[in-house]
C-alpha cells in the first residue's frame, strides 16, 4: 500500500512539473518581443503603376499570448507606365498595428489593422525628385510557420488604404496598395 501511495504522489509531482514546463515554452506569450523581415511584392491599384518589390521589417510586442501591437517600416518600388513620361514611385510607409493570431500547432493564422503615415517618394524624367506625405489605413492576415520554438516563417498580405498622391508632374488618384511577403520572425 505504501508504494501505491508513494507512485501515485510521485506520478502527481511529475505531471504538475510537466504541466509547469510546457505552460514556460508557449510562443508566443505574454511580454514577449518579435523581430521579423520580410520580402515580396507589392501591387499597387493604380492603372498607371506596375507592380513592383516590397520590403519590410516589423517589432511586435505581446500584450498576452494572442494579442499584440505590431510597429513595421517598409516600403515599395513601382514604375510609372501610360503617363508620356518615365518615373518611380515608392511608398515608405511607417505603420502601427494591433495583430490578433490563433494557435493551430506548428500553424499561427493572424489578423492585422492598424494606422500609418505613408511617404511616396517619387523620381520623374524631365521633374526630378517629389514627394508627399499621407496618413493611411492598413488590414490583412496571414500565417506563421514555427519551424523551432522561437522562430518562424511568416506568410503576409495587406491593404494599404491611401488617398491621392500627387507628384511633380502628375496626381495619381488612387494611392492604394496590396503588398504579399515571405518573412522570418524571431521571438525573444
Amino acid at each position: 500500500m505504501r508504494t501505491s501511495i508513494r507512485f501515485v504522489v510521485a506520478l502527481s509531482v511529475l505531471l504538475m512539473g510537466a504541466t509547469q514546463a510546457s505552460a514556460q515554452r508557449r510562443v508566443p506569450n505574454t511580454g514577449m518581443w518579435a523581430l521579423g523581415g520580410s520580402i515580396g511584392g507589392g501591387v499597387p491599384s493604380e492603372p498607371s503603376l506596375n507592380n513592383g518589390l516590397e520590403l519590410a521589417g516589423n517589432l511586435e510586442r505581446y500584450f498576452t499570448p494572442r494579442v499584440s501591437i505590431r510597429g513595421q517600416l517598409g516600403g515599395a518600388w513601382s514604375d510609372i507606365v501610360g503617363r508620356g513620361f518615365n518615373g518611380t514611385v515608392s511608398p515608405v510607409f511607417v505603420d502601427g498595428n494591433i495583430v490578433y493570431n490563433w494557435e493551430g500547432g506548428v500553424w499561427h493564422p493572424f489578423v492585422t489593422g492598424g494606422v500609418g503615415i505613408y511617404h511616396y517618394r517619387s523620381f520623374e524624367s524631365g521633374a526630378g525628385n517629389g514627394g508627399d506625405t499621407r496618413p493611411g489605413v492598413n488590414l490583412g492576415g496571414g500565417l506563421e510557420y514555427f519551424y523551432s520554438r522561437r522562430g518562424t516563417i511568416t506568410f503576409e498580405t495587406l491593404y494599404h488604404a491611401v488617398n491621392e498622391v500627387k507628384t511633380p508632374l502628375t496626381t495619381f488618384n488612387n494611392g492604394q496598395f496590396w503588398t504579399v511577403g515571405v518573412g522570418v520572425k524571431r521571438y525573444f
